[in-house]
């Protein structure tokens, strides 16, 4: 892993970042095949017949950003039309199933891990062009599936608490350094500290795939640094034979949730606040910390340019040595390419539109500064500058890196994981239960 973290850094030395399933089995290997002699088109150029592609961006908070980059590429390629699908309130899931039945397939998808597992076989062989073969080679694993490169990473994402770093020195009087957080006692004693001024200490996001998925990617992560054991932890749960009653790392996990609920700005209505008021809360310098990933990082400054913002680790302990208490997430989702339903020259038209996003000048300008992307590809000549970005490349040379170990779960389980964190945050249910929903919902989407 260090070998491939020099590389990337060689890549973005004075980086930056931000930006978060029913299966189909049919194959498209006919539909691949009959695409081979169209996949490099990037001398096309804006000539040829209009073609109109669809992009399905599963990450709401960056649709603006993403539709500003298509606008870029079609000025060089007025041939070109490329229209946005929004989640409208659905998971992936539900969204790619309903879009494949009715025949409207998005000619480009954003995945992640257990979205890719179930819709792979409707996903184009892309190994051999130019884009995808720029990926560095540790993060190309998760996009295969028989040898066959069926997805390219999208970006470097962190996953964390955000912090206001204006906020907490305003209230504090001091300095603040993220690495003085050594421990959840540190943390607490700082929660502490900020309540008693004006300041609200934390917000709390209460949509499902936050608290179903990237917290609990925490949760999994800090089970162990050896992979071999997450991955243990993972099968033992998928049999039922996992008792998170008894974990230390659960409770840990979520003693320092607790916290959290305790400190929350809206903790008498926490289901009420709207992910839309909690970015301009954060931006208009009111809260202090926010559980969230930098992918929320260009909404910030688009609100407030002077934004001081930062992603540290989400505590899991008292004992400074307790692993997550100094790695945050490190996660990436995919895009994918529709083999199934899309056109010959529509396929074309999406691979021209990521060889010019990943090898043109145009293109990696509008991936870094639009996209506010942390390249995962070599050979980008463009560098992010970004102060989140430049952390999470800080954590990933230090190691200071938790896997995202949602990408693992059963397709759909992480929406009934947040349910259940909706509950327990309304304080509709107890520790314990959680504890059993967890249990139960792991052997249940299991079994799908």
């Amino acid at each position: 892993m260090k070998k491939a973290i020099s590389f990337l850094l060689a890549g973005v030395m004075a980086a930056s970042l931000t930006a978060c399933s029913g299966s189909v089995k049919e194959t498209a290997s006919a539909k691949q095949e009959d695409t081979k002699a169209a996949e490099q088109t990037s001398e096309s150029k804006g000539s040829g017949e209009k073609v109109e592609i669809s992009f399905l961006v599963t990450k709401p908070e960056i649709v603006p950003q993403f539709e500003e980059t298509f606008k870029r590429y079609t000025e060089s390629h007025p041939n070109v039309t490329i229209t946005a699908i929004p989640l409208s309130g659905q998971t992936i899931y539900e969204k790619l199933t309903s879009l494949y039945a009715s025949g409207n397939a998005p000619t480009i998808t954003m995945v992640g891990g257990p979205e890719f597992t179930s819709f792979k076989d409707n996903f184009l062989d892309i190994t051999d062009t130019d884009f995808a073969k720029k990926v560095y080679s540790w993060a190309q694993d998760k996009t295969k599936s028989d040898g066959k490169v069926l997805a390219v990473p999208t970006t470097a994402e962190g996953i964390g608490i955000m912090y206001n770093k204006k906020v907490i020195e305003a209230a504090t009087g001091k300095e603040f350094d993220p690495a003085s957080i050594k421990s959840r006692k540190d943390f607490a004693q700082l929660l502490e500290e900020i309540s008693k001024t004006e300041y609200a200490p934390v917000q709390i996001t209460n949509k499902d795939w936050l608290l179903g998925s990237h917290l609990t990617s925490v949760l999994y992560g800090a089970v162990s640094k050896d992979f071999d054991e997450r991955q243990a932890v993972i099968e033992a749960c998928r049999k039922g034979e996992y008792s998170f009653a008894d974990s230390q790392v659960f409770n840990n996990w979520m003693d320092t949730f607790d916290l959290l609920m305790k400190y929350n700005k809206y903790a008498k209505s926490p289901l009420a606040n709207a992910y839309e008021d909690d970015q301009l809360t954060m931006a208009s310098d009111e809260v202090a910390f926010w559980p969230i990933g930098n992918y929320i990082y260009p909404n910030i400054v688009d609100i407030n340019p002077d934004a001081q913002v930062g992603l540290m680790p989400y505590p899991m302990g008292d004992d400074e040595a307790a692993v997550g208490n100094k790695e945050i997430v490190l996660s990436y989702s995919m895009f994918a390419i529709d083999a199934k339903q899309s056109k010959p020259e529509q396929q074309a038209a999406a691979i021209d539109f990521f060889n010019w996003l990943v090898t043109s000048k145009d293109g990696q300008d509008s991936y870094v500064n639009t996209l506010m992307f942390v390249p995962i590809f070599e050979g980008f000549e463009i560098q992010p500058t970004n102060p989140v970005a430049k952390q999470i490349v800080s954590y990933m040379e230090q190691g200071n890196t938790l896997e995202r170990m949602s990408d693992y779960f059963p397709a759909g389980v992480m929406n009934q994981f947040g349910a259940t964190m909706q509950q327990y945050l309304d304080g509709k249910i107890t520790r314990a239960d959680v504890a059993n929903q967890f249990k139960d919902k792991w052997v249940e989407f299991s079994k799908k």
